[in-house]
């Protein structure tokens, strides 16, 4: 609660009380002067106080930041020395007699004790001795018993100090829902701005300026906005965002860390909970990095996305420590929300950026592709319509052999794109048995020589491998690989079936210059063609992907290896022995079926 909170909250009871003596001395001053002697010494002496003392008032009630406490002991010292006067000269110069002028002093004194800023109970304690003193003074005068005197100087004394006290406790409450109120308006305007940023900027600068916000609203001295990265093998964390109050370099040893190193901040975040850490509560390792780096306290909670555990916005205290309240952890969970909503944003634009990047990739690359058997089927088509009796049986042959390569380069195209439709939508099925790679090797060998004619050197090895796979997707997985080898490999290709560690696996090996390193990984993605290769006909850059997309569905792997004599593409698929322990049955029940 800040320390101008108690003395904002006191500034409307120095307003009323001006307005009260504003209304109250004047008419005093009336009465006097309408009822009261004027050939009297003391008469214009006390509606001439009364007047200036309205005046006064009625000044204070004019000003923005009115302070009455002055005017409140000159009006008590006033009203007090007439009475002292009276009793210490016998001459009647007050318009009260004794027992009022008491209740008034009183009155007067609670209100100076009430209206005091500060350390309010010892203005209170001064305001309460000096009413007592000038009862006991009073007394003296009159000559009043003892005990009378010690009574009036209790009850002026404690009636001074315990109105104090509870009008102080009173303020003190106040004061601390005004500043609740103060805060968390503060805080609603920071999210409201939070929620402009992130809605409106699409830019890198969009969380800076959330976190900004939302900083300047807060009691905290850092802010910031962290995503997850691994950092050396670790999950760990990257700040992205931060904003600092006053003194520059927060936080600057935290831009960058592995939460194995915070248990305490990481636990709880993964499990989707806000968490508040204060060193001092700390031990060990930990406890060293949050004093290093000269952290007295932190907040967070995490920022999911799509359920995922991505990030976390946290505040961090650095000049001193305090509770965190209800309303700075509510404030950072609901723009955590909003965070997590704009990363989903983001990347929901990105993937559709990238979907349309990939559809435009394809209509290039199967535009170009099928317009090459298509153009080949077609015009030799026409040619074989037009030319017919020109033509002789070798001619036509030759030409219907061409017709049926490019006619199986373009099934064979399609095949491809309408599985990975079909795999993107869900609806591929794979129907696993026990399948003969060698037999399965051979179709498609015998098909590919037909479809793609070519003087390099194929060599079929291995023998009675048998796998639980599907053997249509096995013969297609089989046959984008040897055709990627007759347009890309060398001149002598290997293809080759065999058994490792229970694994049944085909081979397709080339000794071509291979893949370079850095395209090894990128093969196996959609539409991706090879640099070394951009004009070789026939390749839309979606076969090896497919490829890896079918072996995964048979809970197998395809994988490409660079040996230093050879360059393979190795899939890998479950072994008879490796299908469940109902493989057996599954068999007689699917050849039942056949």
């Amino acid at each position: 609660m800040s320390s101008r909170a108690p003395v904002e909250a006191q500034k409307p009871l120095h307003r009323y009380i001006a307005v009260l003596f504003a209304v109250v001395f004047p008419a005093l001053a009336v009465m006097e002067i309408s009822g009261g002697d004027l050939t009297s010494p003391s008469g214009p002496i006390r509606w001439a106080s009364y007047l200036v003392l309205g005046i006064w008032a009625l000044y204070l009630v004019q000003s923005d930041d009115p302070n009455t406490l002055v005017l409140v002991i000159t009006t008590m010292g006033f009203f007090g020395s007439l009475a002292i006067i009276e009793a210490l000269f016998g001459v009647e110069v007050s318009a009260f007699d004794f027992a009022t002028t008491f209740g008034l002093i009183l009155m007067i004194g609670i209100l100076a004790g009430t209206l005091t800023a500060g350390s309010r109970l010892v203005w209170a304690g001064a305001v309460a001795l000096s009413v007592a003193v000038w009862s006991i003074a009073l007394g003296v005068l009159a000559e009043d018993d003892l005990r009378v005197m010690a009574v009036r100087a209790v009850i002026a004394a404690a009636g001074v100090i315990l109105t104090a006290v509870l009008v102080s406790k009173l303020f003190d409450e106040l004061a601390e829902a005004i500043e609740k109120y103060d805060r968390s308006a503060r805080l609603q305007e920071a999210i409201a701005r939070c929620s402009e940023a992130l809605l409106v900027q699409t830019d890198a600068f969009a969380v800076y300026e959330a976190v900004k916000a939302l900083l300047d609203a807060s009691q905290a001295d850092y802010a910031y906005v962290d995503r997850n990265i691994e950092v050396d093998g670790e999950l760990g964390w990257e700040i992205v965002a931060d904003a600092a109050k006053g003194v520059a370099g927060y936080g600057s040893a935290w831009k960058e860390g592995r939460y194995s190193l915070v248990p305490s901040l990481h636990g709880p975040l993964a499990a989707g909970r806000a968490v508040v850490v204060h060193t001092k509560d700390l031990a060990g390792e930990e406890r060293a990095l949050y004093e290093d780096d000269g952290i007295y306290s932190e907040a967070a909670v995490p920022i999911f996305v799509s359920g995922e555990f991505r990030g976390s916005i946290g505040f961090i205290l650095y000049t001193h420590d305090q509770p965190w309240s209800d309303v700075d952890i509510q404030t950072l969970w609901r723009a955590s929300h909003m965070i997590g909503a704009y990363w989903r944003r983001q990347e929901d634009a990105e993937e559709l950026r990238d979907s349309n990047e990939s559809k435009e990739r394809l209509l290039a690359s199967v535009s170009h592709e099928i317009r090459t058997p298509l153009t080949a089927i077609v015009g030799l088509s026409e040619e074989i319509i037009s030319s017919r009796t020109s033509l002789g049986d070798e001619e036509l042959d030759e030409l219907n052999g061409i017709i049926a390569v490019q006619s199986r380069e373009l099934a064979d195209l399609v095949d491809d794109l309408l599985v990975a439709s079909r795999a993107d939508g869900g609806s591929l099925s794979i129907n696993p048995e026990i399948t003969d790679l060698r037999d399965q090797a051979e179709k498609v060998l015998r098909g590919v020589q037909e479809s793609h004619p070519t003087d390099k050197k194929i060599i079929l090895q291995g023998e009675g491998v048998e796998a639980w796979a599907d053997p249509l997707r096995v013969r297609q997985v089989i046959r984008n690989l040897l055709t990627n080898a007759i347009k890309y490999g060398g001149e002598r290709i290997v293809l080759g079936v065999s058994v490792y560690e229970g694994r049944a696996l085909v081979m397709v090996a080339d000794d071509g210059v291979g893949v370079p390193d850095q395209e090894s990984d990128l093969i196996f993605e959609r539409y991706y063609r090879s640099a070394q290769s951009p004009t070789q006909p026939g390749s839309v850059g979606i076969g090896l992907a497919v490829s890896r997309q079918l072996a995964d569905l048979m809970d197998g792997t395809l994988e490409y290896i660079d040996a230093e004599s050879q360059h393979r593409f190795e899939l890998s698929l479950p072994g008879v022995q490796d299908a469940d322990t109902g493989a057996a049955s599954e068999h007689e029940i699917a050849g039942r079926n056949t």
